[in-house]
């Protein structure tokens, strides 16, 4: 932990309210709240210090009346029209956390947190998750490279695009969809690129669901599945792509999401 590090998170602090004495102390315990945050979610360090620090930023601002002049990192939200509401809505603060259990894939805690409009505290539940890979692999002949497996969750056998979790010190997206790509279908391609990200459920879970696009797919060996995969692999039309969700032939949200961030890439050209 460098100094000049723990200096820039206390300017920050300082600028959002935090009493002066109070910076370098509080610095220190965010920047180590930030590590274990990453290394929970698999988010990148600066991503888990921003989203900290955004939560603190409402909570002063909340406290003070206005609000918090500082630039972090956060979605990019649409211009609105006649008719919307007028009111901000603003980061609750945090006001602690409690450890419930680690469930190996999952980590779920409990956060205590303030309305900045009312000032009604609650109780919530977080799960802290990895973040995770779709790919959209699409064969030299045009078609989609998709798995058909079974689903826990709902006990039945849903057909879906390939993907899974990034493996622990895997900071690389487009890696790590390749990684699932060859495992989960044993095929690789070229050209891979990352077409969009969605938050798997934001109400209840702290990761990122990311979508990889890979192109000229084509077979290059076995499936190097786990002891708790069972996988076949489907190729459909490319084109098909449309009729497959409407027909409810593929229902797993995450995958409808990725190939709509598909039907987006090729439609604008990119």
């Amino acid at each position: 932990m460098d100094a000049e590090t723990l200096q820039a998170i206390a300017s920050v602090l300082e600028s959002l309210g935090c009493p002066p004495a109070k910076c370098p102390e509080m610095a220190a315990q965010l920047h180590r709240r930030s590590l274990q945050l990453a290394a929970a979610t698999g988010r990148t360090q600066p991503e888990a210090l921003g989203h900290l620090l955004r939560a603190m930023a409402g909570g002063w601002a909340a406290q003070s009346g206005s609000p918090a002049a500082v630039d972090l990192p956060g979605p990019d939200l649409p211009a609105t029209g006649p008719g919307s509401s007028a009111v901000t809505v603003r980061p609750w603060p945090e006001l602690g956390e409690a450890t419930l259990g680690d469930y190996r894939i999952f980590r779920l805690r409990s956060v205590r947190r303030r309305s900045p409009r009312n000032g009604v505290e609650r109780d919530f539940y977080v799960m802290d998750c990895a973040d995770w890979v779709n790919v959209v692999a699409i064969t030299e002949a045009g078609d989609l490279v998709l798995v058909e497996q079974f689903r826990h969750g709902v006990a039945s056998v849903e057909l879906e695009v390939p993907g899974g979790i990034m493996d622990p010190g895997e900071t690389d997206p487009v890696a790590a969809g390749l990684r699932e790509l060859r495992e989960e279908t044993g095929y690789a391609g070229e050209g891979a690129i990352e077409i969009g990200c969605v938050l798997p459920n934001s109400a209840i879970q702290s990761n990122r669901c990311r979508t990889v696009l890979v192109r000229n797919c084509r077979k290059v060996g076995d499936l190097e599945l786990d002891d708790s995969e069972d996988i076949a692999v489907r190729l459909v039309p490319a084109s098909d792509i449309p009729s497959l969700v409407t027909r409810g032939t593929v229902r797993h949200s995450l995958a409808v999401a990725a190939l709509y961030h598909y039907e987006l890439w090729a439609r604008t050209g990119r």
